[in-house]
């Protein structure tokens, strides 16, 4: 039975939930979690960019986020979004790291000893530190690799055309996103006109069960991960123009499904 430990930072719209979720599945197979800070230094200059967030989000899902972060802010590791707190409730032991390329969590990751380690951190990881768990890092990407790799990636797969629904557990390796495959799931109960939200909850809503899936996966014998070779650029934060654009694809979408209904309306009033 494998035994992990989690490195993560603290986020409490879709990230901490999954990792609240896989403690508390499996407290008992998590020797520890280490946490390094809340936010990188990039999404703290990318708050100030609120404008994008709501029309990211849009109304409903952008108050729904904030009062999630509000929550974890005002009540800290009381908050059910908290993945500290879920830890410490499941006696897990629970360690703040500056930096995870340091020798302080060098040391302390060979303390607790786990056999791999679920990265949720937005830290790239040097060699040096991936090679100390005798599995390796994991790490949960929603999008179908090799497609869409780097942040928001469910976001980008959502605003493509035509857009594509999954989720990858992979393996950590230098690179952003391009460690072997251990395991997928593709969604094709999706529609296209969700809101982004709606869209992620949906995909992470079975998440927890996914990892654990792979992570068992992983340590059977002879198992080896699929070639994740990149087959498109790494994506960041969107800009303005990528936002505008997806806000036209969501309005056609909508369009197009508020007519089928309006359609299939008419044809069920028909007189026989």
């Amino acid at each position: 039975m494998i035994k992990l430990a989690i490195l993560c930072q603290e986020e409490p719209v879709f990230l901490g939930p999954f990792l609240c979720d896989v403690i508390r599945l499996h407290p008992e197979r998590i020797v520890a979690v280490f946490t390094c800070g809340s936010r990188s230094a990039g999404e703290k200059r990318r708050a100030g960019s609120l404008w994008l967030l709501w029309r990211i989000l849009e109304s409903a899902g952008f108050l729904w986020a904030l009062w999630r972060r509000l929550n974890l802010r005002l009540l800290g590791r009381r908050s059910r979004f908290s993945v500290a707190g879920t830890a410490c409730k499941a006696g897990i032991p629970v360690y703040a790291v500056e930096n995870p390329n340091g020798p302080e969590f060098h040391r302390l990751l060979r303390e607790v000893a786990p056999d791999a380690v679920l990265n949720q951190s937005e830290k790239l990881l040097k060699p040096e530190v991936l090679a100390i768990p005798t599995y390796g890092f994991l790490n949960r990407h929603a999008s179908l690799l090799p497609r869409f790799r780097g942040r928001l990636a469910g976001w980008w797969a959502h605003a493509a055309e035509p857009p594509s629904y999954g989720l990858t557990i992979h393996l950590v390796d230098e690179g952003v996103d391009t460690g072997g495959i251990i395991r997928q799931r593709a969604f094709d109960d999706i529609d296209g006109a969700w809101a982004y939200p709606r869209v992620m909850r949906h995909i992470m809503r079975d998440a927890p069960e996914l990892f654990w899936a792979a992570a068992d996966q992983l340590v059977q014998p002879g198992f080896e991960p699929l070639p994740n070779v990149p087959v498109d650029g790494t994506n960041r934060f969107p800009g303005p123009d990528h936002v505008q654009q997806y806000r036209q694809t969501l309005r056609r979408r909508r369009s197009r499904a508020d007519a089928a209904i309006s359609s299939d309306n008419a044809g069920k009033e028909r007189p026989q």
